[in-house]
């Protein structure tokens, strides 16, 4: 029983984060549809004062019906999709200036909206469903296989991936979740969308003893203005509080590492067939491995058949980067000095800019927790031989730039380098406003056209060091 209860839950907090995000999606098309009404306005409007022809040959109107799209997605005052994806709104800023000039088709703006939409929702579905998926790796696999090359319609994409959480484990019947999509994204209101939630996630089923409970957490959503996600999440936490969340907790990291070495063979392998290497010849132990330091710890020399070493500092010294490892001789010197060394040599590069810093979190990488992994600089760790590592994609499509112009490109010249990235480069258009002098003094903004071509992910570079190594780290 409490094993059908586990699972009900997982399904439940899987499909809540599904139906939190369609919820967003929803909302967001609900106000586009306003500002599609409002431009049909300005449009009929223009017809009866300025006469029969096509908008565009009416500057005036035509600005007007830009700047209404303009404000949806450059003035809301909601915390929508879009408002923490800084870079797309100064891309189509730009475009709006552009077809503002005419000299962009109006219709590009709305492709280049769509695919930002697109891939946000799949880059949401990745981060916040992957830690759940640990105790099923055949919907695991598949929702990676939708997530590939998600469709241009979000609700399809919802509705396939709930189909495949739904169908694992006899619930589909019992939770009744599989068309909470459908039902969603049809719901005309705010009282209709709680109604569908209500009816998905919050009824007994017929047991009259939890009907207060249900209550509670669905005033939670409805009266408190929580998020599904935060509603599941009180609902589980309350739910191990009782049955004992640390023994859940040491389950649920099992399982997750388990997921990550998973991923990391997974990616690893894929990188080997788009190269098409042959099967790897056994190599020796490098030399290095056997040149120990003493224990950074208590100062002891460790056994070259018997010691424990800091991965990234082994990788490091292994790519030249530095020349010595950081070592334990026992299980307790590492505990006592592992996470320490961590946070004084291998804190994200971003430094003061870190994405953690700005939002009140604890800038220490987590190298053991969310799906927000660790990621080298790919040029330093192979040409450059510096030592760079984000916390995050996301600290490495912040800091780009700074990076680039204090780090790689000196190292090119101090290294007689020659090396081409213009085309990899996105350019901001300029800040509008300002002296014609002080905008032409100002440096270019720009950010990599793909950061994933810039980083390597700390777990898969490790598997493919030891896969090339033979060390175990």
């Amino acid at each position: 029983m409490e094993e059908v209860n586990t699972t009900k839950s997982t399904t439940q907090k899987r499909l809540s984060t599904m139906t939190e995000l369609l919820l967003q999606s929803s909302t967001a098309a609900s106000k586009s549809q306003k500002v599609a009404d409002e431009a049909a306005q300005i449009r009929q409007a223009c017809q009866t004062d300025h006469g029969e022809k096509p908008l565009v040959q009416c500057p005036e109107c035509f600005e007007k019906v830009l700047e209404v799209v303009r404000s949806r997605y450059l003035n809301s005052p909601d915390n929508e999709w879009f408002k923490s994806r800084a870079g797309f709104l100064q891309e189509i800023d730009a475009m709006f200036a552009q077809v503002k000039e005419y000299q962009l088709d109006p219709a590009a703006i709305d492709r280049r909206i769509q695919e930002e939409r697109i891939a946000w929702y799949a880059e949401n579905v990745r981060a916040s469903l992957l830690r759940l998926m640990v105790e099923d790796p055949a919907g695991r696999e598949a929702v990676f296989e939708k997530l590939e090359e998600p469709p241009s319609d979000i609700t399809q994409l919802a509705k396939e991936i709930t189909a495949i959480f739904s169908s694992k484990g006899g619930l589909q019947s019992e939770l009744n979740l599989t068309d909470v999509p459908d039902r969603l994204a049809s719901a005309a209101d705010e009282e209709a969308r709680l109604k569908v939630l209500k009816e998905a996630f919050f009824t007994p089923n017929g047991d009259s003893n939890g009907s207060e409970q249900y209550e509670k957490y669905f005033g939670m959503l409805k009266e408190h203005r929580l998020s599904m996600e935060q509603v599941v999440e009180r609902i589980l936490d309350d739910r191990h509080a009782a049955v004992g969340a640390r023994e859940q907790s040491d389950k649920l990291k099992s399982k997750l590492n388990e997921l990550r070495r998973a991923r990391a063979r997974h990616e690893l392998e894929k990188r080997k067939k788009a190269k098409n290497q042959a099967s790897s010849e056994e190599k020796a132990v490098p030399d290095w491995m056997y040149q120990l330091p003493p224990c950074a710890v208590c100062g002891e020399t460790p056994s070259t058949a018997d010691f424990i070493c800091c991965p990234v500092c082994a990788l490091y010294v292994g790519r030249e980067i530095q020349e010595q490892q950081t070592v334990y001789c026992t299980p307790e010197c590492r505990d006592k000095g592992y996470q320490s060394h961590m946070e004084e040599s291998h804190t994200c590069s971003a430094k003061d800019q870190c994405i953690q810093l700005k939002e009140d979190e604890d800038p220490i990488m987590d190298y053991d927790g969310d799906v927000s992994r660790p990621h080298f600089c790919s040029e330093c760790l192979t040409s450059l031989k510096h030592p760079t590592l984000w916390c995050s994609l996301t600290c490495a499509d912040n800091n780009f730039q700074d990076h680039r112009e204090k780090i790689h490109l000196p190292q090119r010249k101090k290294l007689k380098l020659e090396v081409s990235d213009e085309d990899q480069l996105v350019y901001a258009a300029p800040v509008p406003g300002g002296a014609v002098g002080e905008r032409e003094t100002l440096p270019p903004k720009y950010r990599a056209k793909d950061i994933t071509s810039h980083v390597r992910r700390l777990e898969v570079e490790l598997a493919e060091f030891q896969e090339q190594t033979t060390v175990g780290l």
